[in-house]
């Protein structure tokens, strides 16, 4: 009885840890290259473009990384205060931070396209200008429908 009780954690420890190495390798393969390969596909990018666009994306990696992360810890600290019952005036200084960060991010994503802007053909901008934008644009797979 006691050899079993030790010999079922050692096993689960093994699958365990068979089942999160298999998790770390999909980790390790980059989710967004398929996404940017896709893009690539869509938007008819020759090779020389694509490595473009990805210095581009390299080069303003960094400040898009620092202003999200001021922006999720601000959208955060809004949370907790209105959650807490803090004053209206600390409220509203969350929210002045939130803003900010926002604008920052939208300030980001205008300097990008721009910045895209210069390796794109004409036909590439206006197929990418009209390219619905948000969420469901970036889903993978078929779109849902809701049930009836």
């Amino acid at each position: 009885m006691r050899r079993f009780i030790l010999i079922v954690p050692l096993a689960l420890g093994l699958l365990t840890t068979g089942s999160v190495a298999g998790w770390a390798n999909d980790a390790q393969r980059p989710a967004r290259a398929d996404g940017q390969q896709r893009f690539q596909q869509w938007l008819g990018l020759t090779d020389d473009q694509a490595a473009q666009l990805k210095e581009l994306r390299a080069k303003n990696a960094d400040a898009w990384r620092q202003v999200g992360t001021a922006l999720r810890q601000a959208q955060q600290d809004l949370r907790q205060a209105a959650l807490n019952g803090a004053d209206p005036a600390t409220i509203q200084a969350k929210e002045a931070d939130v803003t900010k960060y926002q604008a920052q991010m939208l300030d980001l994503r205008v300097k990008g396209l721009q910045d895209m802007a210069t390796v794109l053909t004409p036909e590439q901008k206006q197929k990418l200008a009209q390219a619905p934008m948000g969420p469901r644009f970036h889903r993978r797979g078929p779109a849902q429908t809701p049930s009836s």
